[in-house]
């Protein structure tokens, strides 16, 4: 039995063996050792660090999995320069926000003290989602053309996320049709307070940024600042039920609404460009002390 399992294990194609971290301060580095593509069989996880702190993983293309990257319960992180792109993808259903979703391009689940950097991922669900950390760094990645998000924090709070490119999530469902939003966006924000979100391009998705949905599920004391959000099915920004949230410097052009701040509170929108929205640039229903200024649009009404 055991020379048959022997035999087997190498007649198995390398691609199908998924890399589990062995140590702290491992240095994963798919090229250099020779496995620069790693292909599943459209199951199971691509490569994991579960308990580790200092792990690096790094030239790695990752594909054909349910997930291709799971760091769970670990510190001091980094992943960069790699692609997690075709990993597990759906479509026409409407997406739950706060749900539990291990599925797609990478997570972090209960990381801390890390960074994803030039990191691809594109046709999943989601490309890189944190979920339950913190003191993260989200920067420098292209998260385009998932069926879903392109980056979602999910109870998430103290994490920055800046200069990354997450155009075309969109999504559709029975209820609205083909390409249609659904509940998607290019970069999502779920009980995730204190997060500054810097720079980023998120065009032609369901939302450029979707903030909150219902007031348990909404973010607190962010900031965002000098993003672009253009040519949205729905809002270049929605951040509803939030309060103390500070909207600064950011192009809104072509989207449904630029700004929908409904519920909000102790709202700073200043500085922002809006052009050719569809319905308005901004609207605050049933919102309290919004405070609008210096945008090209004159105020935020109820």
């Amino acid at each position: 039995m055991r020379e048959l399992f022997l035999l087997l294990t190498l007649l198995l194609p390398p691609s199908y063996q998924p890399i589990v971290a062995q140590q702290n301060n491992q240095v994963i580095d798919c090229q250099a050792e020779g496995r620069p593509v790693i292909v599943g069989n459209g199951s199971g996880t691509g490569i994991l660090v579960q308990g580790k702190h200092g792990v690096i993983i790094q030239n790695c293309t990752v594909r054909g999995f349910d997930l291709g990257l799971l760091v769970a319960d670990s510190s001091n992180i980094i992943v960069r320069n790699s692609n997690f792109s075709g990993n597990h993808v759906d479509d026409n259903s409407i997406l739950d926000l706060g749900a539990w979703l291990p599925m797609g391009g990478m997570m972090f689940h209960k990381v801390t003290n890390s960074v994803i950097e030039n990191v691809t991922a594109s046709n999943n669900v989601q490309g890189i989602q944190v979920v339950e950390g913190g003191n993260n760094t989200i920067r420098a990645n292209d998260v385009s053309r998932n069926r879903g998000w392109g980056i979602r924090l999910l109870t998430s709070p103290n994490n920055r996320v800046e200069d990354n490119i997450a155009n075309y999530n969109n999504r559709s469902c029975p209820e609205w049709g083909h390409d249609a939003g659904c509940e998607s966006a290019g970069i999502v924000l779920v009980n995730s307070d204190g997060t500054m979100v810097v720079g980023n391009t998120a065009n032609f998705s369901g939302d450029g940024i979707y903030q909150g949905n219902t007031p348990d599920r909404a973010s607190h004391n962010n900031a965002f600042y000098w993003n672009t959000l253009n040519d949205n099915v729905a809002n270049g920004v929605e951040a509803t039920f939030s309060h103390d949230n500070r909207f600064i410097g950011n192009e809104l052009q072509r989207n449904n609404y630029a700004f929908w701040l409904g519920y909000a509170s102790w709202a700073l929108v200043s500085g922002n460009y809006t052009n050719g929205n569809r319905v308005m640039d901004c609207r605050a229903e049933h919102s309290n002390n919004v405070r609008v200024e210096d945008n090209t649009f004159p105020d935020c009404p109820q």
